[in-house]
């Protein structure tokens, strides 16, 4: 079992190093895209890069598998080249399985915090199966996505929070995607503990479109978190009249005064966002306006 991890820990790296050198055969793209996904109550991003490269962060929730699969069978030719796990809540990773038998994958990186249940059991049996190699999510490593994209771990916390209101949350891997003078940033479910940390950390938080944390929460995006990564764009990924109020009115009047226009799922349906380096393009399903005016790096 020992040399089977350790083959399998050398093969995740070599594929890993594949995919940063951008050897393996990809549909070349014209710029960056990223779909935010209608997943319901949940979060599923799909990343494009301008050299075809595919990223899916998150799967959303097991009940809305079978639109995610739809979409991802519309969009990506071939196994999706990475699946990035922010954390192991069912939201966010149920349905992940259905996505690895579906259409495969050649790389999967976990979230740290551990978090048992069926949803990430499946998964883990689904990979086996599927024979995809599964590393860990590490604050620091840089993945070169093709065509001047990269991604960048700004977390996992170190050392990891504890004591928080959900200490799986507050551990939630957080991305930065860059792509020429365009950043996004992905910020999982964390919350104030994880702002916090990514604050003292000193790491460039800047972004241009925010993946806001925890659909909405109350208890995340705190105005010296936003103004650290000034959001021109906002995107919530909640469901329509879900249980917990997602997404707060106050986060969504803090995310207007930070001055970001803010786009939801549950309004807006599925919500793309294309740049070309310079400027930043937003277009919706559902075709409804930002709650402010759209906007593009000059």
């Amino acid at each position: 079992m020992a040399a089977l991890r350790h083959f399998r820990t050398w093969l995740a790296g070599c594929l890993l190093a594949a995919l940063s050198l951008g050897s393996t055969p990809a549909r070349a793209a014209a710029g960056l895209r990223v779909d935010f996904i209608d997943v319901g109550q949940g979060d599923a991003a799909l990343v494009t890069s301008p050299a075809g490269k595919t990223v899916l962060i998150d799967g959303g929730p097991a009940n809305h598998a079978p639109a995610l699969t739809a979409f991802l069978a519309a969009h990506v030719h071939g196994p999706i080249d990475l699946i990035l796990l922010s954390h192991r809540h069912e939201d966010h990773l149920g349905g992940l399985p259905a996505v690895v038998h579906q259409l495969g994958a050649r790389l999967f990186l976990d979230a740290p915090a551990a978090h048992a249940g069926p949803d990430y059991e499946r998964l883990m049996r689904e990979l086996e199966a599927r024979g995809v190699p599964a590393r860990q999510a590490a604050r620091g490593r840089r993945i070169d996505l093709g065509g001047g994209a990269a991604l960048t771990m700004l977390g996992p916390p170190e050392p990891s929070i504890v004591g928080s209101r959900s200490d799986v949350n507050a551990n939630s891997v957080v991305a930065r995607l860059t792509y020429g003078g365009v950043s996004i940033l992905f910020a999982g479910d964390a919350e104030s503990p994880t702002e916090a940390w990514l604050l003292a950390s000193g790491q460039d938080l800047r972004a241009d479109v925010l993946k806001v944390a925890h659909h909405g929460s109350r208890y995340a995006s705190g105005m010296r978190f936003l103004r650290a990564v000034g959001p021109r764009v906002a995107v919530i990924s909640a469901g329509a009249g879900n249980e917990y109020g997602h997404p707060a009115r106050v986060t969504v009047q803090r995310l207007a005064r930070a001055g970001a226009a803010v786009y939801r799922t549950d309004l807006d349906g599925d919500v793309t966002v294309e740049t070309d380096g310079t400027s930043v393009h937003v277009r919706t399903a559902r075709g409804r306006a930002p709650s402010t005016e759209a906007w593009a790096v000059p």
